[in-house]
């Protein structure tokens, strides 16, 4: 009773049941295997059905969550990874269930960030973190390399499981893996495949997500565009959306932080057109507030960060201090920050920190010229501002841009910094979890700046930000 025969042949279901009466009848169309369809086209639908009632009634109860801690479960836990397996057991590519399932998870998106995502904003949200979007895939961009990937990797198994007579039909000879791969050529334009053939599913995924950032980046109609898909593609930039949510680290971000982070990431509205307390007009993208040197954020967005990296340094067994002065004999310069101990070469550390505005109007010319550009510039002038403690002080400038982007010298103070702490903790993931918590930071000063540009005598306050 607990074995099945697969088979359409009725004279073999016969003589089976004739010794074991009890056995199963299962139809070559309806065969499963470990819960893989293996059958028909129409098996492959039922299982995919089946997945897509799971996450409509997903989609209902994770708006219910905070909006950060809904976000990094459906990128990690809900959506793709719930369907990984039967994407790649089987040649899901074709089949017209997983348009609404990549449409459930659209929807359940702007349910859960509050953030209308149409034409190229969903089109940059389903990229993955590292190359400019929120890292939650599409069923369809997704199916392809998985089902590719699986076939190569099982192919040597699946010939030593089958006999000679069926290696030239099995694992990467059948037509089912040659249609595949042809399909995958026209998608990834590319007219030949590098032998042996791949196993990673990371190595057939990357020409697909090249091909559509590139399509992303030609649909950038403005400088500012162009500026904003740049940074976004940096390192780093979105290390805010592989932090845990964790209110009592500080990494939980609340739902208009979030809301604001996130749009101002895929370039999506903001808020509505209305005008900053400095007189200044404000568009729907709410960039203005990153800029405007009346918007409350950026002072807690500073102070923040200085208080993070003395946690930080204190994690390394580093004591330091915040706004130290009498540094400098001849003049009043005072840096953010310094070491009580010597940091390298016996001289203590002394740092300033600075977060440029990536989109404001005076810094577009050279932010399309690559990310972190805007960072570097402002690292020099910082250093030329405190030159005058070069003699006697390791001056290290730290410049991370709005959207995320990291200075050279910020990155290699990060990284330093992150083995420092790596060496007395023990733990090697210090460097990446400082990487999230000064990224949690930046996008929460972002939000507080972006709020900050509506007088707060203002009646209208609900209506300016409800979209």
């Amino acid at each position: 009773s607990k074995c099945e025969i697969i088979t359409d042949d009725a004279d073999v279901v016969q003589k089976v049941n004739a010794i074991a009466p009890a056995i199963r009848h299962i139809s070559t169309a309806s065969a499963m295997l470990l819960g893989a369809p293996i059958g028909s086209d129409q098996c492959v639908d039922e299982v995919l059905e089946a997945k897509l009632q799971e996450l409509r009634r997903l989609a209902d109860r994770v708006s219910l969550l905070n909006a950060h801690d809904a976000l990094f479960l459906l990128k990690n836990c809900f959506s793709i990874p719930k369907l990984s397996y039967t994407l790649r057991t089987s040649p899901c590519y074709t089949h017209q269930l997983l348009a609404e399932y990549d449409a459930i998870i659209q929807s359940t998106l702007e349910s859960i960030m509050n953030v209308t995502l149409s034409g190229d904003a969903w089109e940059q949200s389903t990229l993955p973190v590292a190359n400019g979007g929120i890292g939650v895939r599409r069923a369809t961009d997704v199916a392809l390399p998985a089902y590719l990937s699986s076939v190569t990797g099982s192919h040597a198994l699946v010939i030593q499981l089958l006999p000679q007579a069926l290696h030239e039909v099995a694992g990467i000879n059948e037509p089912i893996f040659a249609a595949a791969l042809n399909e995958w050529q026209s998608r990834a334009g590319v007219t030949s495949v590098q032998q042996p053939l791949p196993t990673a599913q990371k190595v057939w995924d990357a020409p697909l997500v090249k091909a559509q950032e590139a399509k992303v980046s030609a649909a950038a109609s403005d400088q500012a565009g162009k500026a904003r898909l740049t940074a976004a593609s940096a390192p780093h930039s979105g290390a805010f959306l592989h932090a845990r949510p964790c209110a009592s680290l500080g990494t939980r971000l609340d739902n208009s932080s979030l809301r604001i982070a996130v749009a101002l990431r895929l370039g999506a509205p903001v808020c509505l057109p209305h005008t900053c307390i400095c007189g200044a007009p404000v568009d729907n993208t709410g960039r203005h507030g990153l800029s405007c040197r009346k918007s409350a954020g950026r002072l807690s967005r500073h102070s923040a960060v200085n208080e993070l990296i003395k946690r930080a340094l204190m994690s390394a067994e580093i004591p330091s201090r915040l706004e130290p002065t009498s540094l400098a004999q001849h003049n009043d310069r005072r840096p953010d920050g310094m070491s009580l101990t010597p940091w390298t070469r016996g001289r203590c550390l002394a740092w300033d920190f600075t977060c440029p505005d990536t989109l404001a109007p005076s810094h577009l010319n050279i932010a399309v010229n690559g990310p972190g550009v805007v960072a570097n510039e402002a690292e020099m002038k910082k250093r030329a501002k405190y030159a005058c403690l070069t003699a006697t002080f390791h001056f290290v400038p730290i410049a991370v841009e709005t959207l995320g982007s990291l200075g050279d010298e910020a990155d290699n103070f990060i990284h330093d910094l992150g083995r420092r702490i790596t060496t007395v903790t023990g733990e090697r993931r210090a460097t990446e979890f400082l990487l999230q918590r000064l990224s949690v930071a930046i996008q929460r000063g972002n939000a507080a700046s972006v709020l900050g540009t509506v007088n707060c005598q203002s009646n209208n306050l609900d209506a300016v930000y409800y979209l």
